[in-house]
């Protein structure tokens, strides 16, 4: 990505008579010429990273900008899962909702995922409910097809940290993000161009590569690789997260129809409100 810069600088001659033959004793060997030839190289520059530094702080500006203001989120999401060795994709189709506290506290956040198509490798299209609901710092994952809930408790009461933080969680939701965050737990460069396997709509569209701090939990005991976030340059308005895990499979989510700050609708509110399933016909877990 960045290129080192290799000067050369010739020396010239000096006056108008001709170049003497013999060089006097008194002239140091180092600046002698070689071959009748002045050569002098001077040592390879160090990288600028300037640019690239510009242009990630761009992006998560651009981010926390958007994540400031963040009052409700609501959206079509699509997300491939890709299996590195078996070389298959699956894919989901679906909506998000997300809501923030008006108090800016994260870790009050709530968020609700539904998918009710899949795509299977072989190319079968079937209709298929799973629901994802995070709220009171419980993660509660309902498969409707086969009657089973999950409940896992991943921020006890109190807990200030945001359990929606990029790389927490079974799915990827950059929505909400803060630029502190993301810089005290990743290292971040500018991505890549965005994959036309993607969107081919790339027009306008920039990104973040964010590889986790090899300090963090997420780097010593996580699966992922990296991370990248692509968002619109006019607004910062989410394209898409892709994260690579370090097996080579990797989740890609990519985000349509997106609105920001709309009142919760009915709909969406019944998909964010965690419903209570029939414990005589739905099997429960609680972790």
């Amino acid at each position: 990505m960045f290129l080192a810069i290799l000067l050369t600088a010739q020396a010239t001659s000096v006056g108008a008579g001709p170049v003497p033959s013999e060089v006097p004793s008194e002239v140091p060997a180092c600046c002698r010429p070689a071959d009748g030839r002045a050569g002098l190289v001077v040592a390879a520059a160090p990288p600028d990273e300037a640019p690239a530094r510009t242009e990630v702080d761009r992006v998560l500006d651009l981010v926390e900008r958007q994540s400031a203001g963040l009052k409700s989120y609501r959206g079509r999401v699509s997300m491939e899962n890709y299996d590195d060795l078996a070389d298959e994709s699956e894919r989901r189709f679906g909506r998000v909702w997300l809501v923030a506290p008006a108090n800016g506290d994260a870790s009050a956040r709530q968020a609700a995922v539904v998918f009710d198509r899949i795509v299977e490798s072989g190319g079968r299209v079937r209709e298929r409910l799973e629901h994802w609901v995070y709220r009171d710092g419980v993660l509660s994952d309902y498969d409707h097809e086969a009657k089973r809930l999950v409940r896992r408790r991943i921020a006890e009461p109190g807990d200030r940290r945001d359990p929606l933080r990029l790389g927490e969680g079974p799915i990827p939701i950059p929505i909400g993000q803060r630029k502190a965050d993301i810089v005290a737990n990743f290292d971040a460069t500018p991505a890549a161009s965005i994959p036309t396997r993607i969107t081919k709509a790339s027009d306008g569209v920039v990104g973040v590569r964010l590889v986790p701090k090899a300090t963090t939990p997420l780097a010593k005991d996580g699966d992922i690789d990296r991370i990248d976030y692509w968002i619109r340059s006019s607004d910062g308005e989410p394209v898409a997260v892709e994260m690579l895990e370090k097996d080579g499979d990797r989740i890609t989510i990519r985000f349509l129809e997106s609105a920001f700050n709309e009142p919760v609708d009915d709909e969406g509110r019944r998909w964010l409100d965690a419903p209570d399933v029939d414990p005589e016909s739905w099997r429960i877990e609680d972790r």
